[in-house]
Formats: C-alpha cells, sequence, structure tokens
C-alpha cells in the first residue's frame, strides 16, 4: 500500500489559481491570507478543543495539542495576533491524580 501525498491547504489553493488562469496570485493569496489571520484572531480556546476532541485517536489529539500549541505561538510571535489565552492554556489535571 501506499500512502497518498499530503496536500497542504494553501499549496493546494495557489495550484488552484494557476490550474484557472490567474497570471498573479498575489492579491488572491494575500486576501486569503488576511481571511485566515482573522479567522485565527477570532478563535477561542473553546473552539480549539472542540477541534481536538473532534478526533477518535487519543495519540492524534496528543500530537494536535502540542503541534496546535505551536502553530498558536507562531501566531503570536510572528503574526501579532493575540493567541495568549489558548498557547498559554493549562492543562486539566487528571482526576485520578488530584487527592
Amino acid at each position: 500500500m501506499s500512502k497518498r501525498p499530503a496536500v497542504h491547504f494553501l499549496t493546494a489553493y495557489v495550484e488552484y489559481l494557476l490550474d484557472q488562469g490567474i497570471r498573479s496570485e498575489e492579491y488572491y493569496l494575500g486576501d486569503a491570507s488576511r481571511f485566515l489571520r482573522f479567522l485565527l484572531a477570532s478563535t477561542t480556546p473553546d473552539q480549539v478543543e472542540t477541534y481536538i476532541h473532534s478526533h477518535a485517536s487519543p495519540a492524534y489529539r496528543a500530537r494536535l495539542e502540542k503541534t496546535l500549541r505551536k502553530f498558536f505561538a507562531f501566531a503570536q510571535e510572528k503574526l501579532a495576533i493575540e493567541t495568549a489565552q489558548i498557547v498559554y492554556r493549562q492543562k486539566k489535571p487528571d482526576q485520578d491524580l488530584v487527592q
């Protein structure tokens, strides 16, 4: 069995634009980027939790917590998008460990 190559969102969008005959993708990517920044800035911790818990695999959920934390840190550090409430959220204590 072979795995299909991963298609990343922005790569697929650029390929789509080129297939549509767009000669300069600058405006299209700029507008898409600004819209994604808007969505990122308006994301709530509850939405992130809902997304993470929408996946069945505990291992994948753990990976998402780690990778999304890094993604939101990037958004805060490099894009000046306030994400501290998401990046620095405290993990809930394990009920079996709390006495």
